[in-house]
């Protein structure tokens, strides 16, 4: 029996609104790029989504939760320059959205709300041992979605 079988053969894979997890680090620009790189010849809407976690001992200081809450304004903004920077011949649409709360969770959450057809996050190893204990965010997503994610690992990383 063929792995088609059962599938429309004549429908064509449909590719029109991808999330994008970004961070700013090194790799979720990459997988921004790749994002972009696969969504470009469909012209598919991209939301970029960048996720704040929700630190829990700041909740008891105003002062500290008023400097965390600046902090992260400072980060988005250097996440929307760079995915500006990175999508500006994109020949799609393209949206930014800060989330707060797990990060895993969130970009699961805004791929539901998007109705996205792929999801896309870097991978950033912080060692076996780490990766193995605490998870990472790669695993969890590809792990619990109910649909398509796609791990972007930067050429640098491969060996």
């Amino acid at each position: 029996m063929s792995v088609w079988a059962g599938l429309d053969q004549g429908a064509p894979v449909r590719l029109s609104t991808l999330v994008v997890g970004v961070d700013a680090s090194f790799e979720s620009l990459y997988a921004l790029e790749l994002g972009a790189a696969i969504g470009g010849p469909h012209e598919a809407t991209i939301r970029v989504a960048h996720v704040h976690p929700r630190p829990g001992p700041l909740s008891a200081s105003l002062k500290a939760a008023a400097e965390y809450e600046r902090a992260q304004g400072e980060i988005d903004e250097a996440v929307t320059r760079q995915a500006t920077k990175r999508l500006d011949e994109y020949p799609g649409r393209w949206t930014f959205v800060a989330r707060h709360g797990h990060i895993g969770h969130e970009l699961l959450a805004e791929a539901a709300e998007f109705d996205a057809d792929l999801l896309v996050i870097g991978h950033r190893s912080h060692g076996t041992v780490h990766d193995a204990l605490l998870g990472s965010v790669a695993a969890s997503a590809v792990h619990h979605s109910r649909r398509s994610v796609l791990v972007a690992i930067p050429p640098s990383a491969r060996s």
